[in-house]
């Protein structure tokens, strides 16, 4: 099993370099035209589709997956095919990692009454028994990390299986203007990561999860000091252009929904996971991933989206007006030369609506890429920017890889 997980894996990483993109005929003919980050996301998609395909494969037979048919079963399939197979499989993966915890609580009885201790304690027995592994911090073994902490595993982690969830706020698009210190929204903030949708996941006010850092959950914009509210209700014109608030129905059904998520959630970590040192390589992918909000695990999926605002008023493009079956073609002419043409309040106007993105709850998840041992780090390529000068203990991993990341 071993020997296996390690050639798909090796396979895998393979796929992730530009002197690999010829094995991927079909990926490379899409994104040929496109730009490198479509083409990082893409092989990326490769990639997680050969481990979960490895993962999947391990749970149905009791012998060892043949690597080279999985390699042969992903190349011949196209992207949008593998996109929507790792979406399924990780959005499955995760509902059984909340089911575990979720089922140990219906067993306990009484669960909101016991400390968080203790219910890290039952939630750990239980995710051990259901599913094999559970996080935990502990100091780390890289050097240079400044923090000291790093993640880690207890239990065996199979490769292609999620290794932790990571959580905090969702922002959706035009959303991130109302982040906690917006626009400078990464000044002191070592916890914002972006999905391969844009959406960016802020995980700084979830901290480890602990009761003694409850006050900070989930934090602005939905839970301010009374005085500061006062403030920011009061506050000028001007400022409040520049630090818009949400409204106050929408910021108080957010903070509901974030108190009502178990924070003792013992595979919420993954924003603790530190970057690998030199000459190691990293043992966890990351992954987006979309789940059902209306479940009966929802207490264990640890985000909350935050949505622009319910209906949002967007310039209609040239193509949907042309398409429009309803118009006239007089009509039709007359809007077009409208969006292409006109003032911005002339052009013809959208009405989007959040009624439906509300269904599904926008979170991000470490895949393992190989079998990861009990006690072992967890250890995530940072990727980060190539336009600013990375800090003195980052060292990249696959600097081709940053540079399509980041194009």
């Amino acid at each position: 099993m071993l020997r296996v997980a390690l050639a798909v894996a090796s396979r895998a990483s393979a796929c992730a370099s530009s002197s690999a993109c010829a094995s991927v005929p079909i990926v490379a003919r899409r994104h040929r035209s496109s730009n490198g980050r479509a083409l990082q996301d893409a092989l990326d998609t490769h990639r997680l589709h050969m481990l979960t395909t490895l993962a999947e494969g391990r749970t149905r037979s009791t012998g060892d997956p043949d690597p080279e048919s999985i390699v042969r079963e992903t190349d011949a399939m196209t992207h949008e095919a593998r996109a929507e197979i790792v979406a399924r499989r990780l959005r499955e993966n995760v509902v059984r990692l909340a089911r575990a915890l979720a089922s140990e609580r219906a067993r306990l009885g009484d669960f909101e009454g016991r400390g968080w201790e203790k219910r890290v304690e039952a939630h750990r027995a239980a995710a051990i028994r259901e599913v094999g592994h559970h996080c935990f911090v502990a100091k780390s073994k890289v050097e240079g990390v400044e923090a000291g902490n790093g993640l880690f595993v207890r239990g065996v982690v199979r490769a292609g299986t999620v290794v932790a969830t990571y959580p905090g706020l969702t922002y959706v698009g035009t959303a991130m203007k109302y982040m906690n210190g917006y626009p400078r929204v990464s000044k002191d903030n070592d916890y914002l990561i972006v999905r391969t949708d844009g959406s960016v996941i802020d995980a700084k006010p979830w901290g480890i999860g602990g009761e003694d850092e409850a006050c900070f959950w989930p934090g602005p914009p939905l839970k301010y000091s009374a005085e500061r509210l006062d403030e920011l209700k009061n506050a000028s014109f001007l400022q409040k252009l520049m630090n818009p608030m949400l409204s106050e129905e929408t910021r108080l059904s957010l903070l509901n929904e974030c108190e009502s998520l178990e924070r003792a959630n013992v595979f919420a970590y993954a924003h603790l996971a530190n970057h690998p040192p030199k000459g190691t390589l990293p043992n966890v992918i990351v992954a987006s991933v979309d789940v059902p909000a209306d479940t009966d695990i929802r207490t264990y999926i640890p985000n909350v989206n935050v949505m622009p605002d319910d209906e949002e008023e967007t310039k209609e493009s040239v193509w949907s007006i042309v398409t429009d079956g309803e118009r006239t073609l007089a009509k039709r002419a007359q809007d077009v030369a409208a969006a292409l043409f006109g003032e911005d309040e002339d052009a013809p106007k959208v009405v989007k609506s959040n009624a439906t993105e509300s269904n599904r709850i926008r979170s991000l998840v470490l895949v393992a890429t190989r079998d990861i041992s009990d006690g072992e780090e967890i250890l995530l390529n940072y990727r980060l920017s190539t336009h600013v000068s990375p800090p003195s203990w980052y060292t990249r991993v696959d600097p081709e890889e940053d540079a399509r990341r980041w194009s």
